[in-house]
């Protein structure tokens, strides 16, 4: 079965960045993009997913209100993984200690996403 990734994304470029390198770094994956987190917890609610990028910084519900809904009122165990523009000293292990499985730095990295989506993901599925 493919793998199902949904990615939370406010920008439009960075969702055109994201999804192209999971195209190719995951092929067959069936990949889906909204643009807040409410429309990425109602999709968590109503399907089934082997992983989650969320920006941080989204209207709506931010990717931090996110993880918490997922995990709090969901009881998902999803992978989640934050996206962010946030990358000063620190952050990663705030964002890790808010309980996000693990970090990607923007400017997105092709080798970066390609590590996370191998972790994640089953090893046949995520062969870059």
């Amino acid at each position: 079965m493919n793998p199902r990734i949904l990615i939370a994304e406010d920008d439009e470029f960075n969702q055109l960045v994201l999804r192209d390198m999971l195209m190719l770094i995951v092929p067959g994956a069936e990949i889906h993009v909204v643009e807040d987190g409410r429309a990425a917890y109602e999709r968590l609610r109503a399907e089934r997913w082997d992983l989650l990028l969320t920006d941080i910084d989204m209207p709506e519900m931010d990717g931090t209100e996110l993880l918490a809904a997922a995990r709090r009122d969901l009881g998902l165990e999803v992978p989640i993984v934050a996206v962010t523009a946030f990358a000063v000293v620190g952050d990663r292990e705030r964002l890790l200690m808010h309980g996000f499985d693990d970090y990607v730095a923007k400017p997105i990295d092709l080798d970066r996403i390609a590590e996370v989506a191998g972790r994640y993901l089953t090893p046949a599925a995520a062969e870059v």
